[in-house]
């Protein structure tokens, strides 16, 4: 499951990378224009309240609106200003909309933009995408060696080598925080690199350490015969 879910995540990147950039290309809507338009949308709405939570554990910052059913409901702001700490419940703002996303808040020449939109959606896939993908693929590697050889790892214990994978498998997991960063600044395809290219060198590290570890009779230990 975890293995499915990281390759169908990674396999939805490229739509959201052409709806990031199809959302920084649009331009208001003109007079004619319809809901289904790729366009930027203005609708009015009614502040019913505001949440704003900036704790060590959680985090919210969110206006809940009052107007057309695409605005209708709570809205991530994702900060508390610029707008979003003066908003009170009977205010009357102009919410942008883009496709089903609530783009932008204003209010008196004051706008917010909010947490509800395409853009880092390509990003945060691929992290989630390549963290869940070397779990998925240990999991599964794993359970299939456990599954058949049980009666000779229970009567040796489990090898060492499956502990190297593990660890291994829990590095390229990490790596994928600061490829995270780097597709932040850079966009995926680098995101990708930077994921991919430190992944010889943790298996490597892994290895060694493990082989050091294990002193010269290491290497046998190493071997899931």
């Amino acid at each position: 499951m975890t293995l499915l879910s990281g390759a169908v995540l990674l396999g939805v990147v490229p739509e959201l990378i052409d709806d990031e950039r199809a959302h920084a290309a649009a331009s208001p809507c003109p007079a004619a224009a319809g809901a289904a338009d790729d366009c930027l949308r203005e609708v009015t709405a009614t502040v019913v309240s505001t949440v704003i939570k900036d704790e060590v554990k959680y985090a919210e910052f969110s206006v809940r609106l009052r107007g057309p059913r695409e605005v209708a409901g709570d809205v991530d702001m994702g900060a508390p200003g610029p707008l979003l700490k003066d908003l009170r419940p009977g205010d009357v703002v102009t919410v942008t909309l883009w496709q089903d996303y609530v783009v932008a808040v204003a209010k008196d020449g004051r706008l917010q933009e909010t947490a509800d939109t395409p853009v880092g959606e390509p990003q945060l896939a691929t992290a989630v995408g390549t963290a869940l993908l070397p779990a998925g693929v240990f999991t599964a590697y794993a359970g299939g060696r456990v599954f058949t050889r049980a009666r000779r790892y229970g009567e040796r214990g489990l090898p060492r080598l499956l502990v190297v994978h593990g660890k291994a498998a829990f590095g390229a997991m990490v790596c994928a925080v600061p490829a995270m960063v780097v597709g932040d600044l850079t966009g995926v395809p680098l995101q990708m690199v930077a994921w991919l290219v430190p992944l010889p060198a943790v298996w490597w590290f892994v290895r060694r350490r493990e082989l050091r570890g294990r002193g010269r009779h290491a290497a046998p230990a190493l071997q899931d015969r």
